[in-house]
């Protein structure tokens, strides 16, 4: 059961935001991520792909509106792991999250490249495999999610990936409760709430999904609150797989 979408400025977006409360905020949003275990779960849906491109190149993945980069630092320490040949590139267009995303990558000893950039007024950056946007859609209108999803596509050459926040009304009262027991950051238990009230359901997504994209997709429910939306050129058997 879902309800109408209600879309709220978010706070952190306030350029008069103090730069250490952006940073609490931002912090709040890393340990979120690593509570619901999105980092691993999009990493093994990466990792699916480099199979193929095994000892031939590097796999050339995409982070779009990457924040800190904690989940694109976290890739990159899981592929040194695995010995999986990932080349990573992250975007923002924040320069405190640029500057953070390097200084995380260096305490992690891995390299992420950082671009600042908005992809929302500017097309992304071309020549990747695949390119992973994780927590924006919800902070889109339809217009402007559909023109980003066509950006995603032009930049993938194999593969795009969409993770984000679920709208239910089962899921709204997960996210309030847990925004209250994970942080004491003011602004991200603000944005945590506006962000699944501003979130897509599935239908939606699927929706303009299948009106930008010109590749078959995949859209499964991603524990918890979350939805993962794949599209490629093969979805059968490497996407496939990954949902059943």
């Amino acid at each position: 059961m879902t309800f109408d979408r209600v879309r709220n400025s978010v706070w952190i977006d306030d350029p008069s935001l103090d730069a250490a409360e952006y940073q609490r905020a931002r912090i709040s949003m890393a340990r979120w991520n690593r509570f619901t275990g999105i980092a691993d779960g999009l990493y093994r849906q990466i990792a699916r792909y480099q199979i193929a491109h095994r000892g031939r190149r590097p796999l050339r993945v995409l982070d779009v509106s990457t924040g800190n980069g904690d989940l694109a630092v976290r890739w990159a320490v899981q592929a040194a792991r695995h010995r999986c040949d990932l080349h990573i590139t992250s975007v923002d267009p924040n320069a405190h999250s640029i500057a953070e995303q390097q200084r995380l990558a260096k305490q992690s000893q891995v390299e992420v490249q950082s671009v600042q950039l908005d992809c929302i007024a500017s097309p992304l950056p071309c020549g990747f495999d695949v390119v992973v946007c994780s927590m924006l859609m919800h902070r889109l209108d339809e217009a402007q999610a559909f023109r980003l999803l066509q950006s995603i596509q032009f930049s993938a050459q194999q593969a795009v990936i969409v993770c984000d926040l679920n709208r239910s009304r089962l899921n709204h009262a997960l996210v309030k409760l847990a925004s209250r027991l994970c942080t004491r950051s003011h602004v991200y238990r603000h944005d945590a709430v506006a962000g699944i009230q501003a979130a897509f359901s599935e239908q939606e997504i699927s929706r303009i999904a299948q009106s930008a994209l010109a590749r078959p997709i995949q859209l499964r429910p991603l524990f918890p609150c979350h939805f993962l939306l794949v599209a490629d050129e093969t979805v059968d058997p490497v996407v496939a797989s990954a949902f059943a």
